[in-house]
């Protein structure tokens, strides 16, 4: 039995239409009239889907005439169709045999909510960043025309209006003018991203979208020319004439792009027209069409942004009473005591810091690029609506900008998720780190993110920013600390990166804080056989593997590191000369990460330093892709981070290292 007719089970009968299709083969047997029926089917499978699992709601509700009409036009197991960001794929996955496991999308072991090259042919990049996708079907297509047997293969790139703002989207597109090579681009605008769209280019695009001059005249002109023999073919040259008249300084016509549209995107009978008659057309063209975002579910349609995505439904609630272990006074306290616990979200606690930093000092501003909801900068923008820049999808400008920023005496935070400021790294590099400019970069998702998968997964900002001489790099425990280091850095004379993940910390209600000193770690937990040197949020889970350890017999101090660069040295050492293993602790690739930070010190120290005989052993995200999973909490699990698996780790090695010394 294959996968497909073993997972049965799982398809609703009442969705006829949909379940003929395990193939876009399928899809352009079935007969045109029932084109309508199939689309309002797939709509209603992705909302029960995500309203169970999660996902990305609106983007996939907007572009489902689009998906059918692409596969109904074109034959993607030759033809090529890349994703942009590829967060709006889930029409894509219905059609191209994933049904059968559809209800698995997000979920562990289960579909991936993107694009994913080990899923499906049909996928032909693992993807989840946007900008990109023009450049990278064009590399195909160029490829393509290399060989004579590939002529007529078609090339499909499918951008949204945001993504079309990203600098790299512009690059491609001024590459493909001169090329010479067949391009099509599907421009889906809806006037969002995840937030709405901002920027010259979207209000271009807005006044396309809302000229009623240009709308009415089209009508009444195709009209009277479609009765005029002669006229014939040169319809469409004249409907661009007057788009011309109406909307001055044709962006895509100026870069040498054909431009059609813009088109109703939900119109399917006129797509797929239009990608019939697209496909005869040499050279690149941009296929303007105008879609809606949730389509079909009217509170996404009248709520876009809220929309955007969608939290899983949550689990039945235990109705036994739950033991909570005590909690843990951080020091200089040695006593452990019960505390009352809050638990909010490292975002939350972020917007409440920054907002009252601005409150304090008028030259605080805050960047994002396009993520003001995800980054906690939405309420920071109503009340400073002057002191806040969304960028849109542009990380290289907004790391530059908020350089600028800095040199003219601001105080920028630039609140970037840790997977997108990748995107800016040389921006980090030339206009922020060597100038020594004071801007505080605000690393949200810095470490596993749960469904988001790989793309998202925000692990090696430590490894691409430590080596530059003069940053400053830091991560809470919680978000207490997390304003307290927004207060550090803003305060700091340089540039400061503060990483800090998805989800919550457990607090501990007016625990005694030691205060932020630069390169000072704070001892949470003493104890004399070892030592676990914790970056960030991982403390918590350092806290209770320690407390499982004393209940096997085993003292075992918790560090709270607090900063990656500078180290503290003078902790390291004295643990080094006084401790046989020092762990370290990190939700980041243990590959050139916080790890690798201490064992370069440790050898420099041991190099020059008396007495020292311990040993550093990296405990972090090993050397592999991290797939999506139900949670960030499973993923700590599969990589070893979660207390369970860091208690029997470090128990492991220190009863090796007691055999070891019994054997001498």
């Amino acid at each position: 039995m294959n996968e497909a007719s073993s997972s049965l089970s799982h398809i609703p009968p009442s969705r006829p239409h949909l379940a003929r299709i395990q193939s876009p083969e399928d899809l352009r047997r079935l007969p045109a009239e029932q084109l309508g029926a199939l689309a309002q089917e797939i709509r209603d499978e992705i909302i029960e889907v995500v309203f169970k699992n999660g996902g990305h709601l609106g983007s996939n509700l907007g572009v489902v005439e689009i998906t059918l009409a692409l596969h109904r036009i074109f034959d993607f197991r030759r033809d090529r169709l890349v994703f942009d960001v590829s967060h709006q794929v889930y029409p894509h996955k219905l059609l191209t045999g994933r049904r059968a496991r559809f209800h698995t999308i997000r979920q562990s072991g289960g579909l991936t909510g993107f694009c994913a090259t080990h899923e499906s042919e049909f996928d032909l990049f693992t993807a989840g960043h946007a900008g990109t996708a023009i450049s990278a079907a064009l590399g195909m297509a160029c490829a393509d025309a290399a060989d004579p047997a590939l002529h007529d293969r078609h090339t499909v790139a499918l951008v949204g209006d945001a993504g079309l703002g990203c600098g790299v989207a512009f690059e491609g597109l001024n590459h493909a003018s001169v090329t010479g090579r067949r391009l099509i681009i599907v421009l889906n605008d809806n006037e969002w991203s995840i937030s709405r769209s901002v920027g010259a280019l979207s209000r271009y695009l807005s006044r396309i979208r809302t000229s009623p001059f240009v709308a009415r005249a089209e009508r009444r002109i195709a009209e009277l020319l479609g009765h005029l023999p002669v006229v014939g073919d040169r319809l469409d040259q004249a409907l661009e004439i007057l788009r011309h008249l109406a909307v001055p300084g044709h962006v895509f016509e100026e870069l040498g792009v054909r431009y059609i549209g813009p088109l109703d995107g939900h119109d399917l009978p006129m797509l797929l027209d239009t990608f019939d008659r697209v496909k005869k057309l040499e050279g690149v063209t941009v296929v303007h069409l105008l879609t809606q975002k949730g389509k079909g579910y009217a509170p996404a349609s009248s709520d876009p942004q809220r929309a955007h995505g969608v939290s899983p439904k949550p689990a039945p609630k235990k109705l036994e009473p739950e033991t909570v272990a005590p909690a843990v006074c951080a020091v200089p306290s040695a006593a452990e005591k019960a505390a009352p616990k809050k638990v909010r979200s490292f975002t939350e606690a972020f917007s409440q810091g920054v907002i009252a930093l601005a409150e304090r000092d008028p030259r605080v501003v805050a960047i994002t690029a396009a993520m003001p909801e995800g980054t906690g900068l939405a309420k920071f923008a109503e009340k400073f609506p002057t002191r806040f820049f969304d960028t849109g999808i542009t990380e290289q400008h907004a790391v530059a900008f908020a350089g600028g920023l800095a040199k003219a005496g601001a105080r920028p935070i630039a609140a970037i998720y840790s997977t997108f400021l990748q995107r800016g790294y040389d921006q980090v590099f030339q206009e922020v780190v060597l100038q020594g400019n004071s801007v505080v970069f605000a690393m949200d998702r810095g470490g596993l993110v749960g469904q988001d998968g790989p793309t998202h997964n925000g692990l090696f900002d430590l490894s691409y920013l430590r080596t530059m001489p003069g940053i400053v790099l830091m991560s809470p425990r919680d978000g207490t600390e997390l304003q307290k280091m927004l207060e550090f850095g803003v305060a700091h004379a340089g540039p400061v990166g503060i990483r800090y993940p998805r989800g919550g910390s457990s607090e501990e209600a007016d625990s005694p804080r030691t205060a932020i000193e630069l390169g000072r770690a704070e001892v949470l937990r003493p104890g004399q056989e070892a030592t676990i040197l914790a970056y960030g949020p991982l403390c918590e889970q350092a806290l209770e593997a320690a407390r499982k350890l004393a209940a096997q017999g085993f003292d075992v101090e918790v560090v709270n590191a607090r900063f990656a660069k500078p180290l503290d040295r003078a902790l390291l050492l004295d643990r080094l000369q006084s401790r046989e293993l020092v762990f370290t602790l990190e939700e980041h690739s243990a590959q050139g990460g916080f790890g690798s930070c201490v064992l370069e010190a440790a050898s420099e120290l041991g190099s020059r330093s008396p007495g020292v005989r311990g040993r550093v052993v990296v405990m972090g995200v090993p050397d592999r892709w991290i797939e999506h999973a139900s949670s960030r909490e499973e993923q700590l699990r599969q990589c070893g981070l979660d207390a369970d698996s860091i208690a029997d780790r470090v128990a492991q090695q220190l009863r090796n290292g007691a055999h070891a010394m019994a054997a001498q």
